[in-house]
């Protein structure tokens, strides 16, 4: 082989060895990439867990709705204001500054 053509083989040796490294940094499915992927999936997996729990409250919520009075008049004086008789409601308003 003549120094030419090892210097071309050469050159397009490395050229195929950065290509090669590019792909596996920097490319959609390399190292990088992955990187983010796994911090959004861990991401995703915690606000799984908030709304699966905050399902699971509203669940029990629904079930103690369903079976008794007692969370309805909790509902009814909180939401609603209700008042039994012979109670006096005592409203505190802050005044307007």
């Amino acid at each position: 082989m003549t120094p030419t053509t090892q210097r071309t083989l050469l050159v397009i040796g490395l050229l195929l060895l950065g290509l090669v490294q590019y792909r596996i940094w920097f490319d959609d499915s390399g190292v990088f990439a992955n990187r983010d992927l796994q911090s959004r999936i861990g991401r995703i997996h915690q606000d799984i867990d908030v709304l699966q729990d905050r399902n699971h409250q509203l669940q029990l919520e629904i079930e103690d709705l369903r079976k008794g009075t007692a969370i309805l008049e909790e509902k009814a004086r909180e939401d609603l204001g209700l008042v039994r008789k012979g109670e006096t409601l005592m409203l505190f308003v802050e005044p307007e500054k």
